[in-house]
């Protein structure tokens, strides 16, 4: 089976919104799938670390899928984050995603444990048996998992999860010369998405198809209009974005050692997201001082917002 839709451009990975207490924020799931179908994203990519899937229970999890799928209602592609540690648990996820109709479900190889190729392939060809009409999604993140996925080990885990197919993978952490291995040694059916939006600007002609990138999901317009100006050839465009991109990781960067995650629970109130928190897990508070600085950080990069 195929994707519904091919996979390509902007895969958001989605935040997920919480309460003061932790518990899910369902209007502020709602709030941030509007925001990001208003901004044009060509997919979401959802529960992944960034949407915070590793810190939530398995019915937590669940209900967020059903929140984003109902909200989502076919206007974008959904590829689903249902990787944990533990194979079963995945394969509860995946098969709930199966039922929600997402057009693909997305795996980290399972982690904590230090498992050898073997275990990885089995842990792939387990989930996809359980789901042989949803295309899988590679998730690489070596710097969590303490596995990694290279190319060869790519082409492995599309044998062991035949017929089902393998759609892409994110590729995360990983310099442009090595992101290119990817793509001259994989099938151009399996798309490659690097979790740097900057690679996306300079592998897109050589066949990169879309990003996923956390640090940029406060701004999805501008991610947007990069994607579509390289599509369709108005490279001055694209490297106007791609510019104003990188300034704005190079602000947002400064924060990020001392406020972690916390950071971008800022700019999207600034953005006038109802995002009461995130992550989930308790962040050092940015003074008022520090989020004036961030405010003319970003404005001095092109985008204007108000402190709530």
């Amino acid at each position: 089976m195929e994707t519904k839709t091919r996979l390509e451009g902007i895969l958001i990975p989605m935040p997920t919104a919480f309460k003061e207490d932790g518990g899910i924020d369902e209007n502020g799931v709602d709030a941030l799938v509007d925001f990001y179908l208003a901004a044009g994203v060509q997919g979401f990519f959802a529960l992944g670390t960034h949407g915070q899937g590793m810190v939530m229970e398995i019915e937590e999890r669940k209900k967020v899928a059903e929140r984003i799928a109902r909200r989502v209602r076919g206007r974008a592609p959904i590829v689903l984050h249902v990787g944990t540690a533990n194979t079963y648990s995945s394969i509860e996820l995946a098969r709930h995603g199966a039922a929600l109709e997402v057009d693909a479900v997305a795996l980290v190889p399972p982690y904590y444990y230090p498992h050898n190729d073997h275990e990885v392939y089995a842990h792939y060809k387990e989930v996809a048996r359980a789901v042989p009409d949803v295309p899988m999604f590679i998730y690489d993140n070596t710097e969590t998992t303490r596995v990694h996925i290279t190319p060869h080990k790519v082409l492995k885990v599309q044998e062991a999860i035949s017929p089902s197919p393998l759609a892409g993978i994110k590729v995360s952490f990983l310099p442009f010369d090595a992101l290119l291995g990817y793509v001259f040694k994989l099938p151009s059916s399996i798309g490659i998405f690097p979790g740097s939006i900057l690679s996306l600007f300079s592998g897109y002609s050589l066949g990169v198809r879309g990003a996923i990138h956390p640090p940029t999901t406060p701004f999805p317009e501008i991610c947007v209009r990069m994607f579509r100006a390289l599509k369709e050839g108005r490279l001055e465009e694209a490297r106007k974005a791609h510019d104003q991109l990188a300034a704005i990781g190079q602000v947002v960067g400064r924060y990020l050692p001392e406020h972690g995650r916390g950071v971008f629970g800022e700019i999207m109130r600034m953005r006038g997201l109802p995002v009461r928190r995130f992550p989930r897990w308790e962040c050092l508070p940015m003074s008022r001082q520090q989020k004036e600085d961030l405010q003319k950080g970003l404005s001095e990069a092109g985008v204007a917002l108000a402190l709530p």
